[in-house]
């Protein structure tokens, strides 16, 4: 049985990032929580999530966080970013945590098990509950949202704003 499991990009990853970066450029799909052009190597990409998840080499008005990818068997069928702690521009539009399923992957569970799986993270993170911000029509986010306990705290604007306890 393949386990389906968070997992940080390593050097292995490379062509299944390739496909995954491609499903996102063809279907021109918004790509949330992943912050590369496709020409950056993946050696760079591994170097500088590592340096931002402890707070180093921080574009401006950026706060360490972490990336982790959803694989499965090989695959890797979505991104999701949490952000350590908020500053208002997070508050206010980003949120602790950013996620983007293939399109390929989607409405198969993968951002539920994805979401339920980062939680665990953010607990380890000490985030003691986790803002998750999505578009009031993504009926595919709020499913995932909702279904891990997420609490609208507003909606306003086309977007949710939503409190998550970490488990």
């Amino acid at each position: 049985m393949v386990k389906c499991q968070l997992v940080s990009l390593s050097a292995c990853h490379e062509e299944a990032l390739k496909v995954f970066l491609k499903e996102f450029e063809e279907s021109q799909d918004e790509l949330h929580g992943y912050f590369f052009d496709r020409s950056i190597r993946i050696e760079q990409v591994i170097s500088t999530l590592e340096a931002w998840e402890r707070g180093d080499d921080l574009p401006d008005g950026w706060v360490p966080n972490s990336t982790w990818f959803w694989e499965n068997g090989g695959v890797l069928q979505g991104v999701i970013n949490v952000r350590h702690c908020l500053n208002p521009g997070l508050e206010r539009s980003g949120g602790h945590i950013g996620y983007s399923v293939a399109p390929s992957q989607r409405q198969q569970g993968v951002a539920t098990s994805m979401l339920r799986s980062a939680l665990i993270k953010c607990k380890d993170l000490e985030i003691p509950r986790a803002m998750v911000i999505c578009d009031s029509d993504n009926i595919g986010s709020i499913k995932a949202i909702e279904a891990n306990n997420g609490v609208l705290k507003r909606e306003e604007n086309g977007r949710r704003w939503y409190w998550i306890e970490p488990c």
